[in-house]
């Protein structure tokens, strides 16, 4: 990728932080609208990139944990399954994105 290409997708990327940001404040809606900005934002630099939209894994677990915990406001899911589980789920994930990878090439 050239370095135009590069500056162009961190300048798109930044802009849709920024938009979503304002959205932010303008709805009063922090969690996990926050989770929202910054995996449209991930996604749309990938495709600024001119890489597929489902490349970037990290964004789509921040879009499904957003999801997870927005229907579980709406729905009172997370009350439902105990405080204790939400917390180890996350960690799962987590552990995932940063061993999974490489479990799976060895």
């Amino acid at each position: 990728m050239s370095v135009i290409n590069k500056q162009r997708s961190d300048q798109v990327f930044w802009g849709v932080v920024f938009i979503g940001l304002a959205l932010l404040f303008w709805l009063n809606w922090w969690w996990p609208g926050i989770l929202f900005v910054i995996g449209v934002a991930a996604i749309v630099r990938n495709l600024a990139e001119g890489k597929a939209w489902s490349s970037e894994r990290g964004a789509r677990v921040l879009l499904a944990v957003g999801l997870v915990f927005a229907l579980g406001d709406r729905l009172d899911v997370l009350g439902s399954l105990g405080g204790a589980l939400w917390p180890v789920l996350l960690i799962v994930v987590g552990l995932y994105l940063l061993y999974g990878q490489r479990a799976r090439s060895s």
